[in-house]
Parts: C-alpha cells; sequence; structure tokens
C-alpha cells in the first residue's frame, strides 16, 4: 500500500497530537490513520500492516486501526496474538521506549489514548480480553499513554482539546464566530441604511403633502384667504348673500 509508505517515511512517534508544544492539530500518524479508515482494510491488508517489520510504528498505526474500527469482540481473536510482543519503540517523541506488547495490551486496558477517548468496547468482550492477559501473566492495570505510563492529559498550557473531534470542531467553531460577528456587523450597516431610507421616505412624504395642500388651496398662502365677501351688494333684497360661501355663489331663498 503507499499509505505504508508515507507512514515509513513521515511518522515517528504515536501520540495523536504534533509534537511541537505551540503546535495544534492531528499528528500525521493519525492523519495517515484517518486515511486508513477511510479506505476501510480488509483482513489481509490489517495482517499486513501488523506484522510489518520495516518500522514499529507501521504496526502501531495497524494496531490503533484495530482499537477505533473493529468491533470488541473481534479484538481478542486478532490482538491477543501479539500481547507478548517483544518489540521496544517510544510512543512519543524523545520519550520512554515500551514493548509492542505492553502497547497493545494499553490499548484494550485503558479507555483514554494520550488525550482522546477510544471507542467503549463492550463489558463482556472487555472481560475476555482482561482475563485472557490475566492467564498471559501480564498485569490488567493499565499504564496509560501507550502503555509509557504518565499523565494523558498535558499541563503545558497548550490548550488542546481531549478529543481528535474537538480538534476539528476548533477551527469549524473560530470561521463560525467570526461569520456570527461579520453578519453582526451587516446588520448594524443595513440598519443604519434602513433608518436613512426610511428618513429619505418621511421627508419625500413631507414635501409631497405640502404641494398637495397648495394643490387644494388652489394657490392660497398661509393662513390667508384672498376671496372676501363683498361690502356693497348691488343685488336686490331678495338675493341673499351666503357669508360663509367664500366663493361668490348666491342661493336663492324664495
Amino acid at each position: 500500500m503507499l499509505l505504508v509508505d508515507e507512514i515509513y517515511d513521515l511518522v515517528d512517534h504515536a501520540e495523536p497530537w504534533m509534537s511541537s508544544r505551540n503546535a495544534r492539530g492531528a499528528s500525521t500518524g493519525f492523519c495517515l490513520l484517518f486515511r486508513l479508515c477511510e479506505m476501510g482494510l480488509d483482513e489481509k491488508q490489517i495482517a499486513h500492516l501488523l506484522r510489518h517489520r520495516d518500522s514499529p510504528y507501521i504496526r502501531v498505526i495497524g494496531f490503533l486501526y484495530c482499537r477505533y474500527v473493529m468491533d470488541g469482540k473481534e479484538l481478542l481473536h486478532v490482538l491477543e496474538p501479539y500481547f507478548g510482543d517483544v518489540e521496544k519503540f517510544a510512543p512519543s517523541p524523545g520519550g520512554k521506549e515500551v514493548t509492542m506488547g505492553a502497547f497493545v495490551r494499553d490499548l484494550v486496558l485503558d479507555q483514554h489514548y494520550f488525550e482522546t477517548i477510544f471507542p467503549r468496547i463492550p463489558e463482556v468482550a472487555r472481560r475476555k480480553l482482561v482475563d485472557r492477559i490475566v492467564e498471559l501473566g501480564f498485569s490488567d492495570k493499565a499504564l496509560g499513554c501507550g502503555g509509557q505510563g504518565g499523565s494523558r492529559r498535558h499541563n503545558d498550557g497548550s490548550g488542546r482539546p481531549q478529543s481528535v473531534k474537538a480538534s476539528l470542531s476548533m477551527k469549524v467553531g473560530r470561521r463560525e464566530t467570526h461569520d456570527r460577528d461579520r453578519d453582526r456587523g451587516r446588520g448594524r450597516d443595513d440598519d443604519r441604511h434602513r433608518g436613512r431610507d426610511y428618513d429619505k421616505r418621511d421627508r419625500s412624504r413631507d414635501r409631497d403633502r405640502s404641494r398637495d395642500r397648495g394643490r387644494d388651496g388652489g394657490g392660497r398662502s398661509a393662513g390667508v384667504d384672498k376671496y372676501k365677501p363683498y361690502k356693497n351688494d348691488k343685488y336686490d333684497k331678495y338675493d341673499k348673500y351666503d357669508k360663509y360661501d367664500k366663493y361668490d355663489r348666491r342661493r336663492d331663498d324664495y
């Protein structure tokens, strides 16, 4: 497999995170492990990984694949031959060396792997695994960190999340926060533009109303009526002038 060559060339530790103190993200080994999980390996390909002798990290990736992907009932059949494996390697860069057998046993006995969480093994299958480990003369106590012991969580202030899923969601969360801030800024801009539009519409309505009042008044100036009643009525006494009629209309009162 092409990925086996990449593991051989690029992977130098078994931790799920980048080894740099300031780095935040999945390690090269776990990125390649993820690609294997996407591919889906058959029994022959899994056996090829577990028995590979060019690099212990090729085997480590194979055991991690089994632990993450395989059903708990199948783990005993697949992993039992390697409980006593004596090949040595360092799970952490520059860390303590452990045997491959101790690493495999710790994958079964511990629910955590460094700062990540393994899928849960059903209790019945887990009990069979633990009983078989004890029968072979090994301890049933998990050491943690791939068999080398020590705290499973770093206290270096790097703020690493507890799971790979949380790591992937960190960038998504930052992007969502940025999007929310951007949308909130757009909302404020829209409100300002909307307020300006309302002001323009109000001013336009006021002008229209003033213009309409001017038309209805027949050219009247504000507060002044240029139509005045007659002072000298030249009509006879039967023509009654209506003082309320400003437009010089007469009515007959016969």
